[in-house]
């Protein structure tokens, strides 16, 4: 996680939410999109058109399995593998199964204002799951977690 210590966060009252970096399930980029704007309301901030906002926020969800030891990076949504055996998430992604398989899904949130990032944050959880409402709630927990650390304007009672 990292911040730009110079910037005056108290100035930044809007922002908008661009579309995932990568090709993700529409559901589930809804979900995230929904997820950090609460995230950044509680901040005191408020959702705005991409042309009047003071910060554009991205996001890059990924997935990693690791299988025996190997890790496999996986983009979400990238469609199923030439291997029997797959399992489809949710529509989400598939992967092959074997004994080992653990997977993390990962995702980076950057925030930027006037062509510089400001804010950035990036982590990872392990998806014990591997069911659609699952991973949804991995996935707000994830948020939650890489947004905790911007500095909030909102009025502190």
């Amino acid at each position: 996680m990292s911040v730009d210590e110079s910037q005056n966060f108290a100035d930044i009252k809007t922002f908008y939410i661009q579309s995932p970096l990568n090709p993700i399930n529409e559901t589930l980029a809804n979900h995230l999109s929904s997820t950090i704007t609460e995230q950044l309301v509680t901040k005191g901030l408020t959702p705005s058109e991409e042309e009047n906002a003071d910060v554009s926020v991205g996001y890059l969800p990924s997935t990693t399995a690791k299988e025996d030891g190997t890790t496999l990076n996986l983009g979400l949504g990238t469609g199923s593998f030439g291997r029997s055996g797959g399992i489809s998430l949710g529509s989400i992604f598939s992967i092959p199964v074997g004994e080992q398989t653990s997977l993390q899904q990962g995702l980076q949130i950057d925030m930027v204002k006037d062509g510089k990032f400001i804010y950035s944050a990036s982590g990872s959880v392990e998806l014990e799951s591997k069911d659609s409402i699952s991973i949804q709630k991995k996935l707000d927990e994830l948020v939650i977690k890489l947004l905790e650390q911007y500095p909030s304007s909102a009025i502190q009672n």
